[in-house]
């Protein structure tokens, strides 16, 4: 397709890649992403040896269930750059809106309307907020599942197949939403008879099952407990299945621990930003899971728009939005109002946080890329997030700063007395100076703040 001829919605598509893909690159060099990202770099670079990372500080596997992430592998292997790591994000991203596009076109609208439908997803704040954020495996869940989507519709059995498989080696969470999807898809397939759409189903839900019970009966029982269960633990509940029971065993203390106000205004998040359409299609349903894997979770930081968890609903949300303007009699209009409502919550009430994340991590990175630059690439380094992320890639061994405190210790500890964050200031200063002198820490290198400290082979003894 020649440039001259490509349609509004691939410009803006183009565009906004291009502009997700410079504020990584602005992000990347001010060393403003944190822990996550450089797990992740850490992850994909070890993803044939069991993706361990210095984080986690085992298998990643201990934690989520991610082995489609391997297939990132030849990316990094041959750039080792957390960029590319992110740039793969924002293709992920901004990949949803002709997607979107393509699923309102499969449903019978007009190619303006169904790319009218698509540009919203480039404003949608919750989306764009996932490609502009630190990469994680759910930001791969939108496009992946509008793209399984998008082929049952066109009856493509093959894409069915290959993304069925992708989706349910992202996580496990993923793995419960493609069983249950798949057996609506069935049921709707049932009621057509329509033998493509049952298999395809069935299917797609025989993989989410297969996927969660090998991790479940497998992995899990060689790789140590599931840590995320905590996430679902309450006074009257004990993990995932005894809350999903919890409205019949303890009604009362389930409403007064889930109907919140910050739960309530995540979900109004949700929906303004597209007029509240998708409530005119049944397909709303499709979030359901999503939210619930969202909502019941017992930290608000799952709940927080901005959060990578809001992928687990956004594609469901896209879906019913595409199939709730095709029952509007002005579907222009309802894209417009959605569109402006979208671009006026990014820019006013923005998830992206951009006057947080779009400068440096810390005032004097010349002083810390010196530092960090003098520690060989095999020796492990314990240092700060964001510089832990900077040098993942390049240092297999590198993990956060902290670690040390609770057992083990890195050759190296690279630290900045005035690094801007609380954890610093009110936790390390405190115990460095006893890491330093238990564990036989010397000081080798000094940039203004910044210090490196390398372990000898005698650690002192502390009482």
């Amino acid at each position: 397709m020649r440039f001259n001829r490509l349609s509004g919605l691939w410009i803006g598509t183009i565009a906004a890649f291009a502009l997700l893909a410079a504020l990584a690159a602005v992000r990347a060099a001010d060393w403003s992403y944190g822990a996550d990202t450089g797990t992740f770099v850490q992850i994909v670079l070890d993803a044939f040896g069991g993706m361990h990372n210095g984080v986690e500080q085992t298998t990643h596997y201990r934690f989520h269930w991610s082995p489609t992430l391997v297939l990132l592998w030849p990316f990094l292997a041959a750039t080792h750059s957390l960029w590319v790591l992110q740039v793969i994000l924002a293709a992920a991203a901004v990949a949803c809106a002709p997607l979107l596009a393509a699923i309102a076109r499969a449903r019978g609208l007009e190619r303006g309307i169904a790319d009218r439908i698509g540009a919203v997803a480039l404003v949608y704040p919750p989306l764009v907020a996932v490609g502009f954020g630190e990469f994680r495996d759910l930001g791969l869940l939108p496009a992946l599942a509008l793209g399984w989507w998008l082929a049952v519709q066109r009856r493509s059995w093959g894409w069915v197949a290959g993304l069925a498989l992708l989706l349910a080696g992202l996580r496990e969470d993923v793995c419960l939403e493609l069983a249950l999807i798949g057996l609506v898809v069935a049921a709707d397939g049932f009621l057509r008879r329509d033998r493509g759409l049952i298999a395809a189903g069935l299917g797609s839900a025989a993989l989410g099952v297969a996927s969660d019970a090998i991790y479940a009966l497998v992995v899990l029982p060689r790789v140590g407990p599931w840590p995320p269960s905590h996430f679902y633990v309450y006074p009257f509940a004990n993990g995932p299945a005894e809350l999903l029971l919890a409205p019949l065993t303890h009604p009362l203390a389930f409403a007064a621990a889930i109907l919140t106000l910050g739960r309530l205004t995540y979900v109004l998040e949700a929906f303004v930003p597209l007029a509240f359409v998708p409530l005119r299609s049944r397909l709303a349903w499709l979030a359901v899971p999503g939210f619930a894997i969202v909502l019941l979770a017992n930290s608000g930081l799952v709940w927080r728009m901005g959060m990578h968890y809001a992928a687990l609903w956004i594609p469901w949300l896209l879906i019913a939005f595409a199939a709730g303007i095709s029952t509007l009699a002005r579907p222009r209009r309802w894209t417009t109002i959605a569109f402006v409502l979208s671009a006026v919550v990014l820019i006013a009430f923005s998830p992206l946080h951009p006057l947080h994340y779009l400068k440096p991590s810390y005032r004097a990175l010349g002083d810390a890329r010196t530092v960090l630059a003098a520690v060989p690439a095999g020796a492990s380094v314990s240092t700060h997030d964001e510089w832990y992320t900077a040098i993942a890639a390049e240092h297999p061994r590198a993990e956060v700063l902290g670690t040390q405190f609770v057992g083990g210790g890195a050759d190296y500890i690279v630290f900045a007395a005035d690094f801007p964050n609380l954890t610093t200031q009110f936790i390390l200063k405190s115990k460095m100076p006893e890491t330093i002198a238990c564990r036989d820490y010397h000081l080798v290198m000094q940039r203004g703040a910044v210090f490196a400290y390398r372990r000898g082979g005698h650690p002192h003894r502390c009482i």
